[in-house]
């Protein structure tokens, strides 16, 4: 896994490779699948260093209000619905949508879940859409950047009255929580060559536990 990169054939001074620890799947997946409980953390072998061009996102607390946000998705997902992937990292500001909207659009209120959240420029056709999936919609709440959303679903990216889907990061951030604390930190790694981009790894700084939101 990267961080600190935006263009995935090209690695910086800011680019850090780790292997992954494990992978700790949200105990609903199944029962839920293809919709809800669409959330998992990743645990890593090394620990990122954090700078200026690397920093974490806060987690959205369980009572986190989403009214007036500016809020933004980003991937490397296609940016039309038969195009390819990006290999430079894209970013849209898109509104949020009430739920109950977002359920009258999709016409089957069944699927859109308390667990989730729908955000897209429904006037604009701008939204997530395929290589997205598992990417992060990030608001701004009283100078702070807070992670509210993982992308999930939707019904592609040329559907003007389909937003896309998010899970809901405020429903999980309990069970997150929980996670974090309760999972001892890996080993330390030694330090490795990226295969791909040659980037050192084995960084030793503490982070939440070495696990990320996905």
């Amino acid at each position: 896994m990267y961080v600190g990169i935006v263009d995935l054939l090209t690695a910086s001074e800011h680019t850090q490779w780790f292997e992954v620890n494990q992978v700790i799947l949200h105990p609903a997946y199944e029962k839920f699948h293809p919709v809800g409980a669409d959330v998992a953390l990743v645990q890593l072998k090394g620990r990122i260093v954090f700078s200026d061009s690397v920093l974490p996102v806060c987690l959205a607390p369980p009572d986190v209000d989403l009214t007036n946000l500016s809020c933004w998705a980003t991937g490397w997902g296609v940016v039309t619905q038969q195009g390819h992937t990006s290999s430079e990292l894209q970013e849209a500001q898109l509104p949020l949508i009430p739920r109950a909207l977002c359920a009258l659009l999709y016409k089957y209120s069944s699927y859109i879940l308390p667990d989730m959240l729908c955000a897209g420029d429904i006037w604009n056709v701008r939204t997530v859409c395929e290589g997205d999936s598992g990417g992060p919609l990030v608001c701004e709440s009283n100078h702070t950047w807070l992670q509210i959303g993982i992308v999930s679903w939707g019904r592609g990216c040329t559907q003007p009255l389909y937003p896309g889907v998010y899970a809901r990061v405020s429903h999980f951030s309990d069970w997150i929580r929980y996670n974090i604390e309760a999972t001892p930190l890996p080993p330390q790694p030694v330090p490795a060559l990226c295969p791909l981009l040659g980037v050192p790894v084995g960084v030793l700084v503490a982070t939440l536990g070495g696990l990320l939101v996905l």
